[in-house]
């Protein structure tokens, strides 16, 4: 969906280097904040599965942990495609992933996502009783060929709070690794977002009808994020009256006022 082939790779480590284009990502086109593209979580989610996959394809991403979020990855429509890095290193089962963007220039690296992804055999959910469904009944269209359940996970993401002020999940389960579609095939189309007080915090689950879990969150953080300072560190541009503020302090204090 996202990775071409990589530009290095040894078995442990790897290196992508990534265009995404709005033309064949309609997830990230519809997906505004303050009227701008910004990539949903879930693909940042979903480029990390890919980059674990590939170095155990007998295996499935089942859990994703320590998920960090310091920037949203967005900008004005015309200002895509955007190029970013996605650099891996494995751990036993365990792939450490980062997703940031490539130094421009004077422009530093910017980070987007970082995670630890586990590999591991699904679960193979039991089928009968449920029927074939056909394409009318399957859902969402904008995460299908995912490693996950994308559009399950966005609603339970948005369920937890606003995606642009989302900046940590401690894990994210998806014990069935598949897209929307083939969960809805295998499982049912209905599904029940639920919210739980444990000792260990709130637990967010996505569950089918007969209650097995789609995707479950936990440890959930938000904060407010400044997205004028954000858009003036990406690109430059100065926030409208800074500049002007500080010329008026500035002559304020050599008046002596």
């Amino acid at each position: 969906m996202f990775l071409p082939e990589p530009e290095r790779y040894d078995g442990t480590a790897a290196l992508w280097h990534v265009e995404v284009d709005l033309d064949h990502h309609d997830e990230i086109r519809h997906h505004l904040v303050n009227g701008q593209p910004t990539m949903p979580v879930a693909s940042l989610v979903q480029i990390a599965a890919e980059a674990a996959a590939s170095f155990a394809p007998d295996l499935a991403p089942v859990r994703y942990s320590d998920l960090s979020l310091p920037r949203l990855l967005r900008a004005p429509a015309e200002r895509w495609p955007r190029r970013v890095d996605v650099t891996a290193t494995r751990r036993g089962d365990d792939v450490d992933v980062r997703i940031d963007s490539p130094p421009v220039n004077a422009v530093p690296t910017v980070e987007y996502a970082r995670l630890s992804v586990h590999l591991g055999v699904p679960e193979k959910p039991e089928m009968d009783g449920w029927p074939e469904l056909g394409p009318e009944h399957a859902a969402d269209h904008r995460f299908d060929g995912y490693l996950l359940p994308g559009d399950a996970l966005d609603a339970l993401l948005r369920s937890a709070g606003p995606q642009e002020a989302l900046s940590s999940v401690r894990v994210i389960d998806v014990p069935v690794p598949a897209d929307d579609r083939e969960l809805a095939r295998l499982l049912g189309p209905h599904l029940d977002l639920r919210r739980y007080s444990t000792e260990d915090g709130e637990q967010h689950t996505a569950t089918t009808a007969d209650g097995t879990v789609v995707v479950r969150l936990r440890g959930v953080v938000s904060s407010h994020r400044d997205l004028s300072t954000m858009r003036r560190h990406r690109t430059g541009a100065k926030t409208p009256g800074r500049a002007a503020r500080g010329k008026r302090s500035g002559g304020a204090a050599r008046d002596g006022r």
